[in-house]
């Protein structure tokens, strides 16, 4: 279980940022609300890339917000820049995975789950950004992290390809007990995922 208690994070300025929550493992979070609530902020803060002012992130029981990113049990997919422009997209997905997460039947497995099977070997600048999402979805799925962020990443893709991810991911979650948050500004998004949503408010 994910748990955030009483997490409070000032921004220069004055603006407060506030979070209580807890989700289970195997479960999907949707996090909505208008522009600067602190949906990315929350993302930020349990990923370790913000330091809150106080509370506590906790992953199963273990607090980890004392820990530097790199070994947070955490894997965050951003709206954009997620991959390294002079690498394949093999690579990439590749790149900072476990030798035991590497091997080439599973990055295959996992580029096929996703509707991009074939892409390979290509350049990030060679396909579409709605494909280099997928990628970088598929790099993300195979890390060995229980807890995965994902920051308005499927705007870019039309309607019919988010959805072939959003059926990949929920079958990962639940067999991986994976806790997922999905920052989206699309309502569709949770309604299809059937998740519960977490709305912030100014």
């Amino acid at each position: 279980m994910l748990e955030i208690k009483d997490l409070r994070f000032q921004r220069p300025g004055g603006l407060v940022f506030s979070y209580h929550f807890t989700l289970e493992a195997g479960q999907v979070l949707a996090v909505q609300g208008p522009s600067g609530v602190g949906k990315t902020t929350l993302l930020d803060l349990i990923a370790g890339f913000e330091t809150a002012d106080s509370g506590v992130i906790s992953w199963m029981d273990q607090p980890i917000h004392a820990m530097p990113p790199w070994e947070r049990p955490v894997t965050t997919v951003f709206q954009d820049d997620n991959l390294f422009a002079h690498l394949n997209c093999r690579q990439n997905v590749s790149l900072g995975l476990a030798p035991s997460e590497t091997r080439d039947s599973d990055i295959d497995a996992a580029f096929d789950s996703l509707g991009i099977g074939g892409l390979q070997s290509r350049l990030p600048d060679e396909i579409s950004g709605g494909q280099q999402q997928r990628v970088a979805l598929a790099r993300a799925l195979l890390r060995d992290r229980p807890v995965l962020l994902l920051d308005d990443s499927f705007s870019a893709l039309d309607w019919k390809t988010r959805q072939d991810c959003f059926d990949a991911l929920q079958g990962l979650a639940t067999s991986r007990g994976m806790a997922v948050l999905i920052v989206s500004h699309d309502e569709r998004d949770a309604a299809y995922l059937g998740c519960e949503v977490m709305r912030l408010e100014a």
